[in-house]
């Protein structure tokens, strides 16, 4: 069983896929603002750089499912060699991770204590309970030790020959 993830690396796995979702929208917003002022004389003034930043709680939620669906991990996550996993190792899944979303603003809404119960013993906010989630951490594994060659014997090894 693989040990689960702390309150520091989970918060700071969110706040690097916040930075990653704020960006995207910011860019997103930007490039839209200005196709808009280009095409004002050709089309009737719409802003779509508002519509985007109104449906931008929709594409975070999009952005987070699809990564927990795909991958069992943001690239916050993985950035911090952390990914959720099921209580029996499965793949999260789709309904799963819609749950786990539910989740999020469940345990969001008082406070933002739902996400404090990760300090307790069994590392899980009220989203990880309801949805049958844990955060872990995984194993990463680097190419110099898939290619590093055997250690030289030690010498109580060789004393033991």
């Amino acid at each position: 069983m693989m040990p689960r993830a702390g309150f520091v690396s989970r918060m700071g796995a969110f706040a690097v896929d916040a930075v990653v979702m704020t960006l995207a929208l910011r860019g997103a917003v930007w490039i839209l603002h200005a196709a808009t002022h280009v095409l004002r004389r050709f089309a009737p003034p719409v802003n779509i750089a508002s519509l985007l930043l109104a449906i931008g709680p929709l594409l975070a939620a999009i952005y987070l499912v699809a990564f927990w669906t795909l991958l069992g991990q943001t690239p916050g996550k993985i950035l911090f060699g952390l990914k959720i996993v099921t209580r029996g190792d499965a793949p999260v899944g789709f309904r799963r991770s819609l749950v786990r979303l539910v989740g999020y603003v469940v345990s969001a809404l008082p406070c933002y204590l739902g996400f404090l119960w990760i300090l307790g013993p069994q590392r899980r906010a009220w989203h990880d309970r309801l949805a049958g989630t844990e955060v872990v951490y995984v194993a990463r594994r680097t190419r110099a030790v898939e290619h590093e060659k055997p250690a030289a014997p030690t010498l109580r090894a060789l004393a033991a020959r």
